[in-house]
C-alpha cells in the first residue's frame, strides 16, 4: 500500500495539472474570440476600441494564488502525520478543484 502522504503529494500535482489546462483552454478560447471580434472589426470597417492588459494585469491571484495554495495544501497533507488532518485537507483540497472548474 502505498505512503498516504505520496498519494496526496500526487494529487496535488494531478490538481495542479488540471488546473493548468483549465487555465490553457480559457486562455485559448478568449484568443479566439479576440481574433474572430479583430476579423470582424477588420471587415466591417469598425474602429479598434479594445486595448488589451498587459499579462499579468488583470485580475489580481489567478491561477499563480490558485497553484500557490494547491503546493500549501500538498506540503500540509505530507507533513500532516494525523490521518484526521490529512482527510480534511483532502477534502478542502478537493473542494477548491471543485469550485476552480465550475467557477
Amino acid at each position: 500500500m502505498p505512503d498516504p502522504s505520496w498519494m496526496a503529494q500526487q494529487q496535488a500535482q494531478q490538481a495542479a495539472q488540471q488546473a493548468q489546462q483549465i487555465h490553457q483552454n480559457h486562455v485559448r478560447s478568449h484568443r479566439e474570440m479576440h481574433d474572430m471580434a479583430r476579423a470582424h472589426a477588420r471587415h466591417s470597417g469598425s474602429p479598434h476600441l479594445h486595448r488589451p492588459v498587459p499579462y499579468g494585469g488583470g485580475r489580481s491571484g489567478g491561477l499563480r494564488g490558485f497553484l500557490i495554495l494547491l503546493v500549501i495544501v500538498g506540503v500540509v497533507v505530507y507533513v500532516a502525520r494525523d490521518p484526521e488532518l490529512r482527510t480534511t485537507v483532502q477534502e478542502f483540497a478537493r473542494t477548491l478543484l471543485a469550485r476552480a472548474q465550475s467557477g
